[in-house]
Order: structure tokens, then sequence, then C-alpha cells
């Protein structure tokens, strides 16, 4: 049985999303709605929830306030949210749960048969809440902290910490300035989305490279990093490389 509590205040986005989750999901069993942020922690302590949609702009509370003010958050929270660039690059670093509206309804299966397939470790989830509101409070997007999840817990790495990064089929291995590495089960492209504008560059379909850690691009058209690691380049991306390096 999974219970679900769609949190926002526009009647219209619940009406839609519990019809959805109706309609298309059959592992959720009881829905309930709660369209004022104020009787939100209440409902959640009387309906024990496992899995919270939420809205992140409310009036009276947003949704990072809403969730302040509750001590044990022992459910799953996906985000909902109107498209706003800041504070979904915020979500995004944070490796966090996030759909846009209108939620789009294969979004949707995804999300909750991700929560349904998942261990959910809510001491880590928890810890991605904060690297959120860590974010959010930045300065720029360049001082966003990259949320990196393993199973021995979560990291947390500025862009230039990371010197680069190599697909290894859906997984992706993150080598940092401090010699580690790190086995993340996020594919590439989800990172270079997020570290393109960061001054990284895609060299290879299998590498994403900070820029500012390669030294030169050698006769055999590798790029020669700064500790002497050689990064394939492949041939349809060399002339993009090297611009991005002029």
């Amino acid at each position: 049985m999974l219970k679900v509590l769609l949190i926002d205040d526009e009647q219209r986005a619940t009406d839609a999303l519990r019809l959805m989750i109706i309609k298309t999901i059959p592992e959720i069993t009881d829905v309930m709605v709660c369209n004022d942020a104020r009787q939100a922690a209440e409902k959640i302590h009387q309906f024990q929830p496992g899995l919270v949609f939420l809205d992140i702009q409310m009036p009276h509370l947003n949704g990072f306030e809403l969730l302040e003010k509750i001590p044990n958050k022992n459910f799953k929270i996906i985000f909902t949210t109107a498209y706003n660039e800041y504070a979904i690059q915020a979500i995004r670093y944070s490796a966090f749960d996030y759909l846009l509206k209108p939620v789009d309804m294969e979004e949707l299966q995804a999300a909750v048969h991700r929560f349904i397939e998942g261990h959910e470790d809510y001491k880590q989830q928890y810890d991605l809440l904060k690297n959120i509101m860590h974010n959010m409070s930045a300065p720029s997007a360049e001082d966003f902290r990259l949320a990196l999840p393993t199973k021995e817990g979560v990291h947390f790495l500025l862009p230039h910490e990371i010197i680069r990064c190599e697909a290894l089929g859906n997984y992706t291995k993150f080598f940092v300035t401090t010699g580690k590495s790190y086995l993340i089960s996020r594919t590439l492209g989800e990172y270079d989305t997020l570290l393109t504008p960061q001054n990284f560059i895609r060299t290879h379909k299998s590498h994403l490279v900070n820029k500012k850690f390669i030294a030169f691009i050698d006769h055999d058209g590798f790029a020669v990093l700064k500790d002497n690691t050689k990064v394939e380049v492949s041939r349809r991306r060399k002339e993009e490389v090297m611009e991005a390096l002029k």
C-alpha cells in the first residue's frame, strides 16, 4: 500500500495530478490533497504518507519553509514546480526528484517507479534537502554544490573541484582534485547538461572534462591533463574542443 499526499495551493493542479495518479499508477492506493500549506504539517502527521508531491512556490509557506517545520521526514519528497531555472538547477545539482508543471504523465510514472524500486534513505534525503537550501542561497550557480549520492553516503563537490567525469554504462565516475574518485548511478548525459555551463567540455561520448585541467591536445588527438592523464577526443568533437580551449 502506498499513500500519497499532494500539497499545492492550486486546486486545479492537485485535481489534475490526483486524477492522473488514480488512472495510471495502480501501486498508489490512497491519495490525499492539501491546498493550504499552513495545514500541511498536520495532514502529514495524520495521514502518514509514503510519498509527498510538494509545490515549491505557495503563499504563506513555500515548500522549503514547510519542510523546516517537519522534524521527521519519513516520506519521499518529489517537488512540483512551474519553470524557475535557478530553483530547478539548485534541485538538479542536489540529485533530487522534481516534476515540472503541468506534470507530464510519463515523467510522473517514472518518478513514482524510481521511488517504488529504490530503497529510500531518509537521512540521505535530508542531506540532499540541505544542499538544495545551500544552493538556493548561493550568490550564483558557480557556487552550487553538486551532490553525489553513493552507498557510503552523499559527497558534495563544487564544480572547480571536479577534474573530469567518465561514463561507465549507466554510471558516471568522478575524478576530483583530492585524488579520490566516486562512482554514481546516473548517466554522463545528466551531468553534461549541469556542468557544461561551468566550463566543462564533452571531449568524447564517454568523457566530460573541466577545461581548466586540460594542458594541451597532443598529436594523437588526446587531451593531456595537468596530471598527465590522457583523455580521448573524438574526431567529430575535435574542432569544438579546440575552439573552446582558445
